[in-house]
């Protein structure tokens, strides 16, 4: 019986940067969840009074506001400073001792 030259190999034909690109788009999703479901813990660090401005002719009277609001762009960069130091942990700490080999 003879072979054929022509044998589907997966290991040979299937490339090799494909796994990094599946392994980089599960760690940008488990650092997304991660940062999802824990930034609503900082919400009560990231309540300020703000400033209640009122136009009247060609002058602006600006004041504190009597309330507290919460500051969304101060928990955007919490949000995405968990994604990073998951994605930054992920990538420096734990995948060296999960798989044993270098990244490039």
């Amino acid at each position: 019986m003879t072979s054929h030259d022509n044998v589907h190999i997966p290991k040979e034909s299937w490339p090799k940067f494909s796994w990094f690109l599946i392994e980089f788009a599960l760690v940008i999703v488990v650092a997304l969840v991660i940062a999802w479901q824990t930034s609503p813990l900082f919400e009560d660090y990231v309540y300020t009074y703000g400033w209640d401005c009122e136009q009247e002719s060609q002058e602006t009277n600006c004041s504190v506001e009597e309330e507290k609001s919460m500051d969304q762009t101060m928990l955007n960069w919490i949000f995405w400073s968990i994604v990073g130091a998951v994605f930054l942990g992920w990538y420096l700490l734990i995948r060296n001792f999960v798989f044993k080999k270098p990244i490039l």
